[in-house]
């Protein structure tokens, strides 16, 4: 009767597995329902289904297993098979290694491997790969990897690559500079330090949204009244309009407007200004005089590092810095004495959408003299007929950046 019962049970394991399917994205499926059968006799119909090669070891014989699958990935249906016996398996290629998880963790017969990367680079790669190959090594004449690994590792290594070789996304970035001279902006009724500070504009009613890079196509009385957060519209700042309306006056001046193109998550970098010479000398050991010439980059420095999500926003870390010369110093003053300004943020926006950077200030002092001819060139009694007038210049940088990913 035993006999019996098991031949019964693998005649409903047979026809269960006849009504396995193609799934469209994760391939074979099964169902299956049977109750103590051989582990050995699961794994054989398993490997008609799939295709795959299926090798036991000594450990899978006798085993016996009760499954119930329900259209289960080829996959999935093997692993829990296996782990149901209480044993492992690796795949190598298209076979199928089963056996104790002891014996499988034993790495034999080790082999070196040629990857070739087309869009990731293999110095980055190498690290990470390392984690799950015996020995890995940079080709330095292509962008190659060669891995140390076991047949069953190997394919673990290629997997991990295979996600990772992908192409990189490229994000543009439209980049302005503009420089503020913010003394006497009172006269054209222009409060600096609040049109700069982060602000919403609310507006009675229910206007049209307008696009962030515009003034809304209609706007009630604006005013105090009771918010209703449900219905908060933010309109676009008037700092845009500003701008425009100061370079016009001439208190404002577009120092840089620049497209860079970069990787995803890969640094660009803007640089106006001049780069210094200057020599510095010095005494060897041997006693001989040594004179090198350095250099010193001033001016405007504008960093960006933006990294795109999956969700169409893009996030950046920006980090601006601002150095120019006040001065001489050293022996013989021939060093530079510069002086900075600096900052670093991170913002998150949305594709194509235009954020701005303010408050980087800096005063400049500088003296006029006039006199009368002359009688102003006369020792002592030249002050009486000259006037020396000492101007203080405040200016602000504003740094406005639209990323955008390139489809």
């Amino acid at each position: 009767m035993k006999h019996v019962a098991l031949a019964i049970s693998a005649l409903l394991l047979v026809l269960a597995f006849a009504t396995a399917v193609l799934a469209q994205d994760s391939g074979i499926t099964v169902s299956v329902s049977a109750k103590a059968t051989q582990l050995t006799d699961v794994l054989a119909i398993l490997a008609n289904k799939s295709g795959l090669n299926i090798v036991t070891s000594p450990a899978a014989e006798g085993q016996v297993v009760s499954v119930h699958f329900v259209h289960t990935p080829i996959e999935e249906a093997l692993d829990l098979v296996v782990r149901a016996a209480g044993l492992g398996y690796e795949r190598i290629g298209n076979s199928i290694l089963v056996g104790e998880p002891e014996e499988l963790k034993a790495e034999t017969g080790l082999e070196s491997y040629v990857i070739n990367l087309q869009f990731a680079d293999a110095y980055e790669l190498e690290p990470l790969v390392a984690k799950i190959a015996d020995e890995v090594t940079t080709d330095p004449g292509g962008n190659r990897l060669v891995v140390v690994a076991s047949p069953g590792s190997i394919e673990d290594v290629r997997s991990v690559i295979e996600l990772l070789d992908v192409p990189p996304v490229q994000i543009l970035l439209e980049t302005e500079v503009v420089e503020v001279t913010t003394d006497n902006l009172y006269e054209y009724g222009i409060d600096w330090a609040k049109l700069t500070s982060q602000t919403v504009i609310f507006a009675e009613g229910e206007p049209e949204p307008s696009s962030p890079d515009a003034l809304p196509s209609e706007m009630e009385w604006l005013g105090t009244t009771k918010l209703d957060m449900d219905g908060v519209i933010r309109q676009a700042q008037a700092l845009e309009v500003a701008l425009d309306f100061l370079q016009t006056e001439g208190h404002a001046r577009l120092l840089s407007r620049s497209t860079l193109a970069t990787l995803n998550n890969r640094m660009a970098e803007i640089h106006i200004g001049d780069v210094i010479p200057y020599t510095v000398s010095g005494v060897s050991s041997a006693g001989a005089v040594e004179v090198t010439v350095e250099r010193e980059n001033v001016g405007v420095t504008v960093s960006v590092t933006p990294r795109a999500a999956g969700d169409g926003h893009i996030t950046a870390l920006v980090e601006p810095n601002v150095s120019s010369i006040v001065g001489w110093k050293g022996p013989n003053e021939e060093i530079p004495w510069t002086k900075e300004r600096r900052a670093s943020t991170q913002v998150r926006v949305r594709d194509g959408e235009t954020f701005m950077i303010a408050g980087l200030l800096n005063e400049d002092t500088s003296s006029e003299e006039s006199k009368v001819p002359i009688l102003g060139d006369i020792p002592v009694l030249g002050y009486l007929f000259k006037h020396v007038k000492d101007t203080t210049t405040t200016t602000d940088l504003i740094i406005k950046i639209t990323p955008r990913i390139v489809s």
